[in-house]
Order: C-alpha cells, then sequence, then structure tokens
C-alpha cells in the first residue's frame, strides 16, 4: 500500500513538473500588424485602442451622478455651513448639513441612537442631495477641498460599524455631482477614536 501511495505521488509530481515546463516554454500571444498597414494607421490604431481603454476605465470610476432635485422636507436643524464655488461659474455654492435632532435653548443638540441627516449643495434655485438618509450611532463630516484646480466635497460617514468616505466633484457634462466611494469596508467595530 506504501509503495502505491509513492507511485502516485511520483506520477502527480512528474505531471505537475511537466505542466508547468510547457506552460513556461509557450510564448504570449502578441498581435502583429497587417502586412499592409502603413507605419501611420498601425500608430492611429494603437492610439484609438488606447483612447478607448481610457473611456472604459473613465466610465467605471463613476458611481453615481447626483442630479438637482426638489427636497420636500429638511430635517429640523442646519447641523453646519458654508460657501464655495464648486462648479467652477465664478459663483460661490451654499454647501448645507441638516440634522433631525433638536436644540435646545443653548444650541446643544438633543442626540439619540440615530437620525436622518440631509448634505445639499444650492446653487440657485438647484439643490443637490450628497447624502440623505439615516445615520444609525454616528455622525456626518464634511470638508470642501481644491486639488489641481478642482473643487471637491468629502463626506465621512461613521457609526460604531460603519465608516463610510465618499467624494463629489462636480461634471458640467453630467450637470451633476460624480459620487465616488473611496472607503467602505464592509466589516468594521471601532474600539478607539481620537477627540
Amino acid at each position: 500500500m506504501k509503495q502505491v501511495r509513492q507511485i502516485i505521488l511520483a506520477i502527480a509530481m512528474l505531471l505537475l513538473i511537466v505542466g508547468c515546463q510547457q506552460e513556461a516554454q509557450r510564448e504570449p500571444e502578441v498581435q502583429k500588424p497587417k502586412a499592409d498597414q502603413s507605419e501611420k494607421e498601425k500608430t492611429e490604431e494603437i492610439e484609438k485602442e488606447n483612447v478607448e481603454e481610457e473611456k472604459v476605465e473613465d466610465v467605471a470610476e463613476i458611481e453615481e451622478v447626483v442630479k438637482a432635485r426638489g427636497i420636500e422636507n429638511y430635517p429640523v436643524s442646519l447641523y453646519d455651513e458654508t460657501t464655495f464655488d464648486l462648479d467652477g461659474d465664478g459663483e460661490e455654492e451654499q454647501i448645507e448639513m441638516y440634522v433631525n435632532a433638536e436644540q435646545d435653548e443653548k444650541g446643544e443638540f438633543a442626540w439619540d441612537d440615530g437620525h436622518n441627516w440631509l448634505f445639499v449643495v444650492k446653487d440657485g434655485d438647484q439643490t443637490y442631495p450628497l447624502y440623505d438618509g439615516w445615520v444609525q450611532l454616528g455622525t456626518l463630516k464634511f470638508w470642501v477641498i481644491e486639488t489641481d484646480e478642482t473643487p471637491m466635497v468629502i463626506l465621512l460617514k461613521t457609526g460604531t460599524a460603519e465608516f463610510t468616505l465618499q467624494t463629489f466633484t462636480y461634471n458640467n457634462v453630467e450637470q451633476g455631482f460624480i459620487k465616488e466611494t473611496q472607503f467602505n469596508p464592509e466589516f468594521v467595530n471601532f474600539f478607539y477614536h481620537s477627540k
């Protein structure tokens, strides 16, 4: 019985080695240019393929386009606000964050286990809801930055089991904000965070 195992093991090892050698000897397939193509046509074909690949990559990056729409109900409290020219038209947009939490006479929020939040950008009579939803045992925070002369809004949603970082940039062609999730682990459990 021991000899049978050794023979089977030896055959398996032999097949593995032969298979690896054959794979290493294969040459990768290279698309050869057509014989009747000029150098200019070859170059144009390669450039066309590169542009098509870039277009596919650009489309794949767009997670969602946030379009302007009417907001029927605003949460009861304005939590934070600022202004910045996000669309490059020379006029600042109003950036507002609301939370459905009451405030006392000192302006302190009466926090509960969760609240509805609304985060919008207002451009004249157009309102873009970048976030409209429930946050359980957590909060929203936002930053307005500019990189390479491109304004961007960063939104961080945190909770005891959530940590989502998203970016929003205005796109003139789409007439809306391109939403991209930069970080959103499926399972997260916080043990500590700084003040």
